[in-house]
């Protein structure tokens, strides 16, 4: 049975390349979250899983489009800079058109996101002074370094952001496409925020496709230059330093920031930052309540729901979607303290250890 038809469906609406690098990216589901939606008084609540591409995020369609870009236009391989996500899909799809790739990875990234890279073999070094406490300066110096390399040595520019590469970029527009296809009726379409290039991208294609829902920015309040901006607290999309320990979302100086605040100025929507322990939150009760296990940076969007909706910002007439980016198990790290404390017993124990569990689920006696 073939799979998915990948990005090439819309072919007609992207970069033209030789041949199109495909893994099955794209087509990926929206399922409803009437849990969420009762609890908050939201219309409705959908998420997009983009944690269903190969790679488990939504960057196998920007990593699909690079290479094949990279691969049409003779590059001897491919250059990038990532938190994890963009640099698995990239290695994955490089390996895929045999196009050779260097990548620079923030030294705060999680093991969940380092490992699966190895198999690739892919050049790979760690950089500090980016990720988790990253300072604007810091950020900066990087993607000049990279820049650089790539034009010392014939490399494609892969980095996931407009500013360096925005026809690679494009394959984010296929979101927007598909939630025209999916959901036309979406009033609300909430985005995490960190470089600002998927948001930027997905607020193209919703426009492209003539969709009128409201995009809006979620971010962590210790690295929200976004959102603050758009609230006009701040001059422009930039701070000094990063505070927030979502990976991903840790970017002072967001590449695309002016490119998505404009993106969300034009769709009548706003940003929204939300502390830490809130995404946390939210990204347990997507799982316990919903059954969705996403990544800490993907649960931005649902604190920032769960926000706005405690605000007043959404009601019963409302129609909102989640974009969550990436899956839950490529930042594992706040459970495994938690795993190695599991109660261990006997078989002949497990009757009494399911009647304690069914009690203290039950609660004292009214």
């Amino acid at each position: 049975m073939p799979g998915r038809a990948g990005l090439g469906r819309f072919a007609g609406d992207l970069p033209k390349v030789e041949r199109l690098v495909s893994l099955g990216e794209g087509d990926t589901p929206v399922v409803p979250l009437p849990r969420v939606a009762a609890q908050f008084g939201v219309g409705a609540v959908w998420a997009k899983l983009e944690s269903l591409n190969p790679t488990g995020s939504y960057k196998d369609r920007v990593a699909a489009m690079s290479v094949s870009l990279a691969a049409g236009t003779g590059k001897a391989g491919w250059i990038a800079t990532s938190s994890g996500n963009a640099g698995l899909a990239m290695a994955a799809y490089g390996a895929r058109a045999g196009l050779p790739g260097f990548l620079c990875l923030v030294a705060t990234a999680p093991p969940e996101k380092r490992a699966p890279l190895l198999p690739y073999g892919v050049g790979l070094v760690t950089v500090s002074g980016v990720g988790g406490q990253a300072s604007a300066a810091a950020e900066g110096d990087l993607f000049r370094q990279v820049t650089l390399a790539a034009g010392q040595h014939g490399l494609f520019v892969a980095i996931t952001a407009h500013a360096f590469n925005p026809e690679g970029m494009r394959g984010v527009d296929t979101i927007g496409y598909e939630l025209a296809e999916q959901l036309p009726e979406a009033t609300h379409v909430y985005v995490p925020t960190g470089g600002g290039g998927l948001l930027a991208a997905v607020a193209r294609g919703l426009r492209q496709r003539g969709m009128a829902a409201r995009v809006v920015a979620a971010q962590p309040s210790g690295c929200a230059p976004v959102a603050r901006y758009l609230d006009g607290e701040i001059p422009e999309p930039r701070i000094a330093a990063c505070a927030s320990a979502i990976s991903a979302l840790q970017l002072p100086h967001p590449p695309d920031g002016e490119l998505a605040a404009a993106a969300v100025t034009a769709s009548g929507g706003w940003g929204t930052h939300v502390p830490d322990e809130q995404i946390l939150a939210a990204q347990g009760r997507l799982a316990a309540d919903e059954g969705l296990f996403a990544e800490p940076a993907s649960a931005a969007a649902l604190a920032a729901v769960i926000a706005d909706a405690r605000a007043g910002r959404l009601g019963a007439g409302d129609c909102v979607v989640l974009v969550l980016t990436g899956a839950g198990w490529k930042d594992l790290s706040r459970f495994a303290a938690r795993s190695r404390d599991l109660p261990l017993i006997a078989a002949g124990e497990v009757p009494a250890a399911v009647g304690r569990w069914m009690a203290a689920r039950s609660g004292p006696a009214s």
